[in-house]
């Protein structure tokens, strides 16, 4: 029997394919050291952390990701994990970090973390909320299904804690990726008209209603100043309210706008801006306030919640927020402890003080970008390797996370990261 050349190249090339399927359905079939389970949509805050966090970590540990949603947007991830976030097949690590709500979104408790043994693998949900207390469904999944939690702002352990969490509470700020921020040049002057911002969804709590009553109190249809308003989602009532607002008073230097931005859109919009303004009763961390720091842009802040840390460096305008209005959630139709309100008073005081002493708070734009650089995910990977994968795991009577060491104060948590990650063990109580 005569065999062709052509015939013999195709037999390889089918070899080849063959063995190429082999040694990726064996590789998606390894277990990673680490699974991230979230969403990934890096048009939004939440939908980023999943990517960016795969994308700090993948070269020190195996990671494997499964997603909350039936479709995965790959659009605009970083080439280098579009694998790992296609491998749908993946195992489930030695770790899992859960991203996403604990709420009516989490639908892989179903799928994931529901379906595991308790003793399969260590489970660490990364959780935030805006009010002085968690929905009770939430308690109760994390006190049950995870091994631990991690916030982004110290103010959320007493929340936790008094909601009644009583797994382990590790405070860990949210990474950011602030590279193209932080490698654009200072604000320097003051653009005219001079214009104020908020780029947040338009939700109660982000307080774009009293943001336009006070602008509009503090400068009327001056042409000297502007305030951009954009929101990618919202509720509809809110986005309502804020269009009837801006019609009801015949304010012509309001504009508001909904739209998604692509990360080039969103940081040119974010450039063009000379002070940002966010007026919000409730932040779990608040990433744009950070934002406009690491760029030098001025911010007016309220002081509550995840902001009262930006409040406490003195490197923004702060407004006072001292007054408990019951936290209304869109999403589960519910009251959830308090938010913060402001005066409309403080607030129109804030802007005009922005707008009379603008180079007073232009020359903190510097000392602002220092102080934000601790929040980028270059900064922050080590403490993400603390918690996720320790050099040693140490019994006391504290949760915290360095570099080197991961403390807390629960014995099950490090007996089973010893069993499972073999990880050393001490006790120093």
């Amino acid at each position: 029997m005569n065999v062709s050349k052509t015939q013999i190249i195709m037999a390889t090339i089918i070899i080849l394919v063959g063995a190429w399927f082999l040694i990726a359905s064996s590789k998606s079939k390894k277990q990673p050291y680490l699974t991230v389970v979230g969403s990934v949509d890096m048009a939004d805050g939440l939908g980023k952390q999943s990517a960016e966090l795969i994308d700090i970590l993948k070269d020190d540990i195996t990671i494997g990701f499964k997603s909350c949603f039936p479709k995965i947007n790959l659009e605009g991830t970083p080439p280098g994990i579009r694998a790992i976030l296609k491998n749908t097949h993946c195992p489930i690590g030695k770790v899992i970090i859960y991203e996403e709500q604990l709420g009516p979104r989490a639908l892989t408790f179903q799928t994931v973390i529901k379906g595991l043994s308790n003793q399969t693998s260590i489970r660490i949900a990364y959780s935030m909320f805006e009010s002085s207390l968690i929905p009770p469904e939430w308690v109760v999944a994390l006190n049950y299904y995870f091994d631990a939690v991690a916030v982004p702002d110290k103010f959320l352990i007493d929340v936790y804690k008094n909601s009644g969490v009583n797994i382990p509470i590790f405070e860990l700020p949210l990474g950011l990726n602030l590279e193209q921020f932080f490698n654009a040049p200072l604000k320097n002057k003051k653009n005219s008209p001079m214009v104020f911002a908020n780029f947040s969804a338009a939700l109660p709590r982000k307080n774009q209603l009293a943001l336009i009553k006070a602008f509009y109190q503090a400068f009327g249809n001056s042409q000297d100043v502007r305030l951009r308003l954009n929101s990618r989602n919202g509720t509809q009532d809110c986005i309502t309210a804020i269009r009837d607002e801006i019609r009801k008073l015949g304010v012509t230097n309001v504009e508001f706008t909904q739209m998604k931005m692509d990360k080039d859109l969103y940081f040119t919009r974010f450039q063009s801006v000379d002070c940002y303004v966010s007026l919000s009763s409730g932040e779990g961390f608040s990433i744009q306030p950070r934002e406009a720091m690491a760029l030098g842009i001025p911010v007016i802040a309220t002081d509550n919640t995840g902001q009262s840390t930006i409040c406490a460096t003195n490197l923004v305008r702060k407004v006072p927020s001292l007054k408990g209005i019951p936290a209304f959630y869109p999403l589960y139709n519910d009251y959830y402890g308090l938010f913060y309100d402001c005066t409309l008073k403080d607030s129109v005081q804030a802007l005009r003080d922005m707008y009379e002493n603008y180079d007073y708070y232009l020359q903190k734009g510097a000392a602002a970008r220092t102080w934000t650089k601790k929040y980028s995910f270059n900064e922050l990977k080590r403490l993400y390797l603390g918690l996720i994968k320790p050099k040693k795991v140490v019994l006391s009577t504290v949760n915290s996370i360095t570099p080197d060491c991961l403390f807390t104060d629960s014995k099950e948590l490090c007996e089973k990261f010893n069993k499972l990650t073999g990880v050393p063990f001490e006790d120093n109580r």
